[in-house]
């Protein structure tokens, strides 16, 4: 895991929506699992269905503020084309350039998760992707643990 101040070092690539999912359960109220690793996970199984909800654009908002504070210069986005809305929520992503004055790029891709296991500095709350990529940062919990008040977290750090 890298520490979030070298956030500003270089291209954040970002498994799309595995942290909207995860930011629109905690500002939900549902439940939240903290797990060893010290990553936070949403249990809403993405099963090739997505639709935005009333919780999408502050999601997106908690993101955008978080890129701007860390000062990341570029942030690529990688949405699962497959999945329904996906073209949607890339608009919504793309309509956001302007505002968080980071250059992004949305990628809809046929498995995020194959591409990102490749690669380095990446935000997602996937185990398989934390395991294989080069290097990771633990954005979602950051977030959560400054923006959210009281969230539904289930704790399993350290139960062996």
């Amino acid at each position: 895991m890298l520490p979030l101040e070298i956030a500003k070092n270089g291209c954040m690539h970002i498994d799309g929506f595995n942290l909207i999912i995860t930011f629109e359960v905690a500002l939900s109220g549902s439940p939240l699992i903290l797990g060893n690793d010290g990553v936070i996970r949403d249990l809403a199984g993405l099963r090739g269905t997505y639709k935005p909800i009333d919780k999408t654009d502050i999601a997106l908002q908690l993101i955008g503020n978080k890129l701007n504070q860390l000062e990341v210069p570029e942030v690529i986005f990688f949405l699962d084309a497959p999945v329904s809305n996906s073209g949607i929520l890339k608009s919504k992503i793309t309509n956001l350039e302007d505002t968080w004055k980071i250059p992004l790029n949305v990628e809809l891709v046929s498995n995020p998760d194959s591409i990102l296991s490749k690669m380095e500095r990446v935000v997602t709350s996937d185990s398989i992707i934390l395991d294989e990529c080069k290097s990771w940062f633990n954005l979602s919990r950051k977030i959560i643990e400054e923006n959210i008040n009281n969230p539904w977290i289930i704790s399993f750090k350290n139960m062996h």
